[in-house]
């Protein structure tokens, strides 16, 4: 498909230096209904006390870089990226400040890693819907309300990366090209009720844009801090403007 590549990476640093391997999600439109690749040693969301930082007890690289991601996620829900520093991570972790680079090259690189697993997470509570042609509301509900449950658990890490994405260039390509991808991906699911008559003659690519920047913008003011809004009245605000758009009124 235009404008789909699986070999392009997330973003260019600056120096030149190379991004590693499979930080990004490489996901198209044509690829719904493929096995959702996932890479080990990254882990989504879990209690920070789960780990064991006693200095006493040895712990694992995994452990290591699971406890120094738990601390960021923890951070962001007080500050915003800007304000937070490596000095901070560590000393809420009991490890030593060498600690971090030996797992990350930065802090944006960490939110980079963990927009990429999120976007795993979100393709599988919306593939349904994105790779069928079906009729059916329904079909579509359930995959909001999937993708509003997974935003509202990890609200705090996307407020602060499309806050960053104003003042950073590196997160502002990391956040366009997460953008761009449901951009591409609810434009030809438009398309594809469109040919079979029940979606209206809409421009489907000005559409897609639309209601996308409208779910981030009303997800991350209801979940992006707390105390956060209640998730069912979000989920059926925002259906009744997706189904009402492509559906209908009925």
């Amino acid at each position: 498909m235009p404008g789909c590549s699986h070999d392009r990476p997330g973003w260019s640093h600056p120096s030149g230096v190379a991004p590693r391997p499979g930080r990004l999600v490489s996901w198209c439109p044509t690829d719904l209904g493929a096995p959702i690749r996932t890479r080990s040693g990254f882990a989504l969301p879990f209690p920070l006390s789960t780990m064991d930082a006693s200095p006493t007890r040895r712990r694992s690289s995994s452990q290591i870089r699971e406890q120094i991601v738990a601390q960021v996620l923890s951070l962001l829900w007080e500050h915003p990226l800007r304000d937070i520093t490596v000095k901070m991570i560590m000393e809420g972790t009991g490890l030593s400040r060498p600690s971090f680079y030996i797992h990350f090259n930065s802090i944006p690189e960490l939110i980079e890693e963990r927009l990429a697993e999120l976007e795993e997470v979100m393709i599988g509570t919306t593939i349904q819907w994105l790779s069928s042609a079906d009729d059916d509301p329904g079909t579509l509900r359930t995959a909001l309300d999937g993708l509003i449950r997974v935003v509202a658990e990890n609200g705090a890490t996307f407020r602060a990366i499309a806050e960053a994405a104003t003042l950073d260039a590196q997160l502002a390509t990391t956040w366009g090209d997460f953008m761009a991808k449901w951009d591409v991906g609810v434009a030809n699911r438009i398309r594809a009720g469109q040919e079979l008559g029940y979606v209206p003659d809409i421009d489907a690519e000005r559409t897609a844009f639309a209601l996308n920047r409208m779910n981030a913008t009303v997800f991350i003011e209801a979940f992006g801090k707390r105390p956060q809004q209640p998730t069912e009245p979000v989920i059926e605000a925002t259906f009744q403007i997706w189904k009402r758009t492509l559906y209908g009124s009925d």
